[in-house]
């Protein structure tokens, strides 16, 4: 009862501060700025086309989805009741279970990226609904809601590989509150932990996320689970997983542009040369061929 009064009283406080509207589908609540409707729309859209695969993974839940759009920094740092790091586009709040949505224009994202970010929160809300977050490690929570959000794609490899080149990875026993990192070792956290999800399905089968959730209802403990159904101690686990990054993604950081660039730079400069060599060499020609035409002339 407490619960619902807070969510309550939260939701009423925000449509005191500005004109808000409410969309409400089933057990979907979205509060929007009047002017973003069609944002809230494509927000409820997002949801609703990810509940299958979310019930999937960790089965159905009733409870009440609520989620809150912002047009303002302040705003934001309202309704999450804290300061974060200005590169934070979302956060979903402990324990009401609210997500707290910037609309676009305010993290200057793509409707795509702001997709990917709802997404990304809704996977926190909706995991949960059946598992608290404190009981799973953060690196679990972060690449659970990366790897099912988005394959995970280039641009998280070339960060990885990076760090694995340069041995800046971070320790796994690191990997905990993403908000204290600054964006570019937030970037590293994430691809960290989106790897970590992609060497367990990779390693165990797509069904070892959803029998771990299964079995951490029962068991109420992330370590005892994660031994029960991969046979890897988790002071381990950091061993393997480098061993499988090592194999696999040691050399990508190459595909940066950066280096691309630098690789063919000089590639550029030999051709460049030759190409130069080659027209020098038909000019002379030419020019000897002139000469002894006009040398001939001359001793007719």
């Amino acid at each position: 009862m407490r619960k619902w009064l807070l969510i309550i009283l939260l939701t009423f406080s925000v449509l005191l501060i500005a004109k808000e509207r409410i969309l409400s589908v089933g057990n979907i609540q979205i509060c929007y700025p009047e002017k973003r409707e069609q944002l809230a729309t494509f927000t409820l859209n997002t949801i609703q086309a990810m509940l299958p695969q979310l019930i999937n993974v960790f089965g159905a839940s009733e409870q009440s989805i609520q989620i809150i759009i912002v047009d303002s920094q302040h705003a934001f740092e309202q309704n999450a009741g804290a300061h974060l790091p200005y590169w934070t586009a979302a956060v979903t709040v402990f324990p009401h279970r609210i997500i707290v949505l910037k609309a676009p224009n305010l993290t200057n994202a793509s409707l795509r990226q702001y997709q990917t970010t709802v997404r990304h929160e809704f996977i926190h809300l909706y995991q949960s609904f059946h598992t608290p977050l404190y009981m799973t490690p953060t690196w679990y929570n972060e690449g659970l809601a990366v790897y099912l959000t988005d394959p995970y794609d280039i641009q998280s490899r070339i960060v990885l590989s990076h760090a694995l080149f340069q041995d800046t990875l971070i320790p796994l026993n690191k990997l905990s509150d993403f908000l204290k990192y600054n964006h570019l070792q937030a970037e590293l956290a994430y691809a960290e932990s989106a790897s970590l999800l992609e060497f367990l399905v990779i390693v165990f089968g797509e069904s070892f996320i959803k029998n771990l959730t299964t079995d951490i209802k029962s068991t109420r403990d992330f370590n005892k689970s994660f031994y029960r159904l991969s046979n890897i101690e988790p002071g381990t686990l950091e061993f393997h997983w480098k061993k499988y990054i090592s194999s696999r993604y040691r050399w990508i950081f190459l595909l940066d542009i950066h280096y691309i660039i630098w690789l063919i730079i000089p590639l550029l400069v030999i051709v460049v040369f030759f190409v130069k060599k080659h027209r020098n060499k038909r000019i002379i020609q030419q020019w000897n061929m002139e000469e002894t035409e006009e040398n001939t002339v001359l001793t007719k």
